[in-house]
């Protein structure tokens, strides 16, 4: 491997590295936002793990090629969207618990078009682009457009979250501590 190779690599741990302490302040954040830990919690938790987390590592781990990280971001992806399954029931039973209406929100609307994306990619690349197996996994036009549209489905994922935070913190210099390192994030991962 020549000296290019080391540097991708200790740039995608740095940023796995990154993307993690972000998802984990964030997080406890957010609990401390309603003063302690009940159900709801663990929406926001399991959507930054999963779509800021997840599949930012995901991602990053895939751009590093080869066999291995195919197979490891294939699975990373599938527990992102599993979590993100489970932060919506989280929703969704708060929201009949209380009575409150579901899809009121921008938030909301856009975390159901991201999470059926993600089913949706799911459910069209395990078998078609599993490195072992999958039908298409040679084809370049399918590979080229499950990579653009993962990423777009990854952007509204984050900008989702930026939304829901902002739902949960008025102030804005916590909404902009919030956004700054997703932006950056998502030029250094999503590009």
């Amino acid at each position: 491997k020549n000296s290019g190779d080391s540097w991708i690599t200790n740039k995608g741990n740095i940023l796995k590295a990154l993307l993690l302490i972000f998802s984990v302040v964030s997080s406890a954040y957010v609990v401390y936002l309603k003063g302690e830990w009940i159900w709801l919690s663990w929406h926001p938790t399991s959507m930054i793990f999963a779509f800021i987390f997840l599949a930012g590592v995901s991602i990053l781990t895939k751009k590093a090629g080869g066999y291995v990280n195919t197979k490891i971001h294939g699975v990373l992806m599938t527990i992102a969207t599993v979590l993100g399954c489970f932060g919506w029931y989280v929703i969704y039973s708060n929201k009949e618990l209380f009575g409150k209406p579901h899809l009121v929100t921008l938030h909301a609307k856009i975390g159901v078009i991201v999470l059926f994306t993600y089913i949706a990619l799911a459910c069209f690349s395990i078998p078609t682009l599993n490195p072992d197996w999958g039908f298409l996994r040679t084809n370049k036009t399918i590979r080229l457009a499950h990579k653009w549209s993962a990423r777009f489905a990854t952007l509204l994922a984050w900008v989702c979250c930026f939304y829901g935070f902002q739902t949960m913190e008025s102030r804005l210099e916590s909404q902009i501590l919030f956004a700054a390192p997703l932006l950056v994030f998502a030029f250094l991962t999503l590009l």
